[in-house]
This record gives C-alpha cells, sequence and structure tokens, in this order.
C-alpha cells in the first residue's frame, strides 16, 4: 500500500515549500503495480503512509523513462534546502520503479545465501590481494564490492537485473568518485557469477562460461563434489592433477601436501584456460578446511597470475548439496546476509548520500557531498535500496588502512617469531652442552684438562 498524488515540477516545489500543516490535497491510497499516471509532463508522488501524517516531503518522485537526469537538474536549480535530493527522496524512472514493486513482499535471495556470502568475501579479499583476514576488514569493505551489488539487487527484485547491467552502474559509481583501479576487473568478477547463477541456461545469456565449469559447480551444488566424468574433463591435459579426486579422502597431513604441490603446479602452468584453472585452485584450498575460508595464505602465489581465485574459492567454501551452507560457519556470513535482506522499499526513505545519477550531473561532487557524507567513506544507491560504498575522499591506495594494520601486525608476528626463535636456540644449546658434558667453559681449555689427567 501506497499513497500516490499525479505532480507537475511547479506543483512538487510548492509541495515541500515548508509551510504550517501536513494535509496534501489529491493523494489517495492505493495498492498497484504500475504507475499509468506518469507522463513526460506530470510525474508521480509517493509516501508509505498518509502525507497527512507521514509529512509532505515524498518518499519517492516516479517520473517517465528516459526523463531521469532532466528532472535531477531541474531539482538542482529550484530546491536548493535538500541537497542531495536523492539523500532524501528517490527520483526513479517509471519502469524501474514497477520492476521493483513486482519484486519480492521480503527481500530474500531465492536460496542463493552461500553463492552470494561466499562471492563477497572471496572478492574482497581479492581486493586486498589476501593480505588481509576476512575478519580484519571493516563491513564497508564487504559493501563496496560488485559482488554485493549484485546480490542486493537479487534480493530486492528477484532477479530481474541482469549483472552486467549493475556492473555498469557499479562501475559508474566508483569512476565518478574517482576511485583507484581493483586487482580485478568486473568482466572477470561476471564470469564468476555467471557460472554461479548458471545464467548461460537462460535464452540470449550474455555469459558463455566453458560447459565443463558449469557441470562441475553443478555437481558440487547437487551432489557435494565432483563426478568423476566430469572430474576427467576438467583436468584433461593434466594427469597429474588426476589423483586429487579423492583427495578429501586422504588423511590431513597428506591432503595439506598434496594440495600445495597442486597448487604450485597450477601457478607454474603455461598461461591459458585461466578460467579453469583458477577454478581448481579455489575448490582444491576449499577442501584444506571445508566450509571454512581459513586456508588464504595458500592462494597467494596463485593469485597474482589468476586473480579470481579468491572468488572461486569464496564460492567453492559454501558449495553444499542442501543448499544452506555458509562460508566460513560463523557470524561473518550470517550478518553480511542479514544486511543483504534488510528491508528496504521503492517507498521508504532513502538512506544513501547520494544517487548515483545525481551524482554524475555535479562538477564538483566535494561541494554537493559534504553535508551527508560519513568519515572515510560514502554510500551511493545505484539503484533504489542497492547501495555501494566508496572511500571519500578517494584514497590513493584501495584497502590502504587495512594494508597498514597488516603490515603492523605482520611486524609484530615477525618479532615474536624471533624471540621464540631466540629463546629455542638457547634451549637447544644448553640441551647440546648437557648432551657432550660442557660446563659452558673454553672447549681447548676442558681437553688440555682432560689429557693432562691422561698423563
Amino acid at each position: 500500500m501506497m499513497w500516490i498524488l499525479p505532480i507537475t515540477r511547479r506543483e512538487l516545489v510548492d509541495l515541500i515549500t515548508p509551510r504550517r500543516g501536513g494535509d496534501v490535497p489529491g493523494a489517495v491510497e492505493e495498492n498497484r503495480l504500475s504507475f499509468g499516471i506518469v507522463r513526460s509532463d506530470t510525474m508521480a508522488a509517493v509516501w508509505p503512509a498518509n502525507p497527512a501524517e507521514f509529512g509532505r516531503l515524498p518518499t519517492a518522485i516516479i517520473v517517465s523513462d528516459e526523463m531521469r537526469r532532466d528532472a535531477l537538474a531541474w531539482l538542482a536549480t529550484y530546491v536548493r534546502d535538500f541537497r542531495p535530493f536523492t539523500a532524501y527522496c528517490r527520483v526513479v524512472e517509471r519502469s524501474i520503479a514497477e520492476r521493483f514493486l513486482k519484486g519480492p513482499t521480503v527481500p530474500n535471495l531465492m536460496g542463493s545465501e552461500s553463492i552470494c556470502s561466499g562471492l563477497i568475501l572471496g572478492e574482497a579479499l581479492t581486493h586486498t590481494k589476501g593480505r588481509v583476514s576476512i575478519f580484519d576488514l571493516r563491513s564497508p569493505t564487504y559493501a563496496a564490492t560488485l559482488s554485493h551489488a549484485i546480490s542486493r539487487t537479487l534480493a530486492l527484485t528477484g532477479g530481474s537485473f541482469a549483472p552486467d547491467a549493475i556492473a555498469k552502474l557499479w562501475t559508474q559509481a566508483r569512476e565518478a568518485t574517482g576511485q583507484n583501479e581493483l586487482g580485478v576487473a568486473p568482466k572477470d568478477i561476471l564470469s564468476v557469477w555467471a557460472v554461479a547463477l548458471s545464467v548461460s541456461d537462460k535464452p540470449g545469456a550474455l555469459f558463455e562460461p566453458a560447459d565443463i565449469l558449469l557441470a562441475a559447480w553443478r555437481d558440487l551444488k547437487t551432489v557435494g563434489e565432483i563426478r568423476r566424468p566430469v572430474w576427467d574433463r576438467l583436468v584433461e591435459g593434466n594427469p597429474d592433477l588426476l589423483p586429487m579426486h579423492a583427495v578429501l579422502e586422504m588423511p590431513r597431513e597428506q591432503r595439506v601436501q598434496v594440495i600445495d604441490r597442486a597448487l604450485r603446479f597450477l601457478s607454474s602452468s603455461p598461461r591459458g584456460h585461466d578460467q579453469e584453472r583458477g577454478f581448481l585452485a579455489g575448490y582444491f584450498t576449499s577442501l584444506l578446511a571445508p566450509g571454512t575460508l581459513d586456508h588464504i595464505d595458500f592462494l597467494a602465489p596463485v593469485a597474482k597470475l589468476l586473480p579470481t581465485v579468491y572468488l572461486w574459492y569464496g564460492l567453492c567454501a559454501g558449495a553444499n548439496p542442501r543448499g544452506d551452507a555458509l562460508p566460513v560457519g560463523n557470524l561473518l556470513a550470517r550478518r553480511i546476509v542479514r544486511d543483504l535482506t534488510i528491508a528496504d522499499r521503492l517507498i521508504d526513505r532513502p538512506r544513501c548520500d547520494v544517487a548515483l545519477d545525481e551524482l554524475a550531473l555535479q562538477t564538483s561532487a566535494e561541494n554537493l557531498l559534504l553535508p551527508t557524507a560519513k568519515a572515510g567513506r560514502l554510500d551511493i544507491d545505484i539503484l533504489p535500496g542497492v547501495t555501494t560504498t566508496v572511500r571519500w575522499p578517494p584514497h590513493d591506495l584501495p584497502g590502504e588502512e587495512e594494508l597498514r594494520r597488516e603490515r603492523d601486525r605482520e611486524i609484530q608476528h615477525l618479532l615474536t617469531e624471533m624471540d621464540e626463535t631466540t629463546a629455542r636456540w638457547r634451549h637447544l644449546t644448553e640441551r647440546l652442552r648437557e648432551s657432550l658434558r660442557i660446563d659452558g667453559a673454553d672447549p681447548e681449555a676442558t681437553n688440555r684438562r682432560r689429557r693432562g689427567s691422561k698423563s
């Protein structure tokens, strides 16, 4: 249910001008999934409740298709008390608004919780090049990923937007705020999503991932392991990897050694078939401790050559035939799923700092965003309720603060290891002296005393 009012631009200015009383003549309660009243010269003002009680400022303005930027430019000129305007009221094109209205009543991931959380975690590791533990990253790091934007759109709309369309908007948000290039290109992230969602099954799909990868992923989802015929095709041309099919049957110590050799083999293999090699590396590492992401350090050498390997690792870590597994197995993945499924209706008040289209219209984003930006970050709506986080002001290096903290931790760890090694060396020295019955005096003097006593 919502309250709706057909309105012109001039009437909108009168509507949101401060005045006593909240009554809005003409606003009526509706329960509809379309905005047929919207035309080129007429907008629809929307409220989630009676504006006489809720307030005169609408939560959304629905405009005709291709008119959103024009409407935002007009608002920037004539409505100066609300800047950025989209921080207070959504401005949405009719076709997009109707797709969101037809989405799930309650946001949900349609049984893809493990896929979404695994790829978000994997992408966050990719952007930090595996130098930072997933437990040390702050929540905005996950909200900054393309995988988060794809997952959130899925939860709100039921999958009515193609992943490549979301990637385009996500990239525009990063470019508009001067963010640095990341370690993995959006097209490579999308190639993993294509397999994860099996989008190649759909007519006219944008992606055509290798059939063998799709078959291997389906096996993992349905039976929990890759069937032997699929495995033989997956490692075709690499006979050294054939025995890896039974790696889970090996004792843990042997499993670690075998997987370490397999990763070295993949990192030294000739270039080509990078998608299959990245999948295998992520899959092998997930077998060290199934259902967790505890072994990212194993992938550091491989990630330099195969940047999507952390994404495959996150995806495989959550593979489970029941479909209810979450990687890591603790509160982190569940927290991500919780945030992805928080209710945020089209007719609710925005939570972002600014919407992408309004941001793109500004010649000086710094002045526009000064009143709303949080310290160190900016929340941008690329679609209604689909918010991506960027650094603001942008930093010189992605993940600079996290990398600095990780470097400090590594230094402390090395100093601790040096102290422990020194103590161990002293202990071994004392044991050796006791074994040789050396009291710590000059060895030559001891030998001379022994020779004198014999004579």
